[in-house]
């Protein structure tokens, strides 16, 4: 008897200490390995809702962001691919994400309807940094890339027609060249910051043969073949410009407003872990045009997953392990 309750007091010892063993490792672990950003910031202990909007690049950022936060020891709630700008801002707003990436320009434009133009993305930066601090929205430190409006044209067709601006473009339109088209969405028509404006300040006259409307996703394969249109409005970070080898015009007289991404973090957020602002520190500057059009091109036309390809980069810079 005295041996079956020696037994049986080892035992439920042995189950103890297992059970608290295994409890601390439930604790401590990250579901991201660690890597240089996680040496400066331990977020164990705090839970963080991440949001995002619904395409490649946005995909791309937020997944980035998961995992970041995961290898500082945070708990996430992943609220990625959340459809329209509007609700994810809302979801910011009210306290239901936590943090997201948004753009300077659609911040100044729709947020803060702003309808002033500011050319420099410093300058803009700033100018949304300090008006977005009143609704308790902290921008943390915005990214190289500046995922604009653009036109686009293929890139051998533009080194043959020797046009490398928007005004060689407008200067290519007066001389009443053939190859003169342009191609845009219906929403770029009506925009204050579109189709019109841009004309105006180009002193670009376009005849309706000259002008096609068609849906954004029609636009590119239009101008990669040159058909109806050898023009086109584009986005300057899209993952499809590489493979369709288009390049984007030089807007030499700073019409198009910036559009630089920065992680967007509650107020209160912020002021309960400051180190936040670790995240942006080092993982922003590292995101240049070249950079971001290569990760998008991964996922829009490679077919790769957006949270692959996001730790895959992260690992790259030595920010995750």
């Amino acid at each position: 008897m005295r041996r079956l309750r020696r037994s049986l007091v080892l035992t439920a010892l042995l189950v103890t200490v297992l059970v608290a063993t295994a409890a601390g490792c439930a604790e401590g672990q990250r579901l991201t390995p660690p890597g240089s950003l996680a040496r400066e910031l331990d977020l164990t202990g705090q839970t963080l809702t991440v949001g995002g909007k619904e395409f490649a690049e946005q995909l791309l950022l937020c997944k980035m962001t998961i995992a970041l936060l995961q290898s500082t020891g945070a708990t996430v709630v992943d609220r990625c691919d959340t459809k329209g700008s509007a609700n994810v801002r809302a979801a910011l707003a009210t306290g239901q994400i936590d943090m997201y990436w948004e753009y300077t320009g659609t911040a100044w434009r729709t947020y803060l309807s702003q309808e002033s133009t500011i050319a420099d993305p410093r300058a803009l930066y700033d100018a949304v940094k300090e008006a977005d601090a009143g609704n308790r929205i902290t921008w943390l430190d915005p990214t190289p890339f500046n995922n604009t409006y653009a036109l686009g044209v293929r890139t051998d067709t533009a080194q043959r027609l020797r046009v490398r601006t928007i005004s060689d473009f407008a200067a290519l339109v007066r001389s009443g060249s053939p190859e003169a088209t342009l191609c845009v969405d219906q929403e770029f028509t009506g925009r204050e910051d579109g189709l019109q404006g841009l004309l105006a300040t180009y002193g670009i006259t376009l005849g309706d043969q000259a002008l096609d409307t068609r849906e954004i996703e029609e636009i590119y394969p239009a101008i990669a073949a040159a058909n109806p249109c050898t023009f086109g409005e584009v986005f300057a970070t899209d993952g499809r410009l590489n493979p369709l080898r288009l390049s984007t015009l030089v807007d030499d007289r700073g019409y198009f407003l910036p559009y630089n991404a920065a992680l967007t973090v509650r107020t209160d957020v912020m002021e309960r872990a400051p180190r936040l602002a670790l995240l942006g520190r080092m993982l922003a500057p590292t995101l240049t045009e070249q950079v971001m059009r290569g990760l998008n091109e991964r996922v829009s036309a490679g077919g790769r997953s957006a949270d692959e390809v996001a730790r895959g980069f992260l690992r790259e810079q030595g920010l995750i392990g």
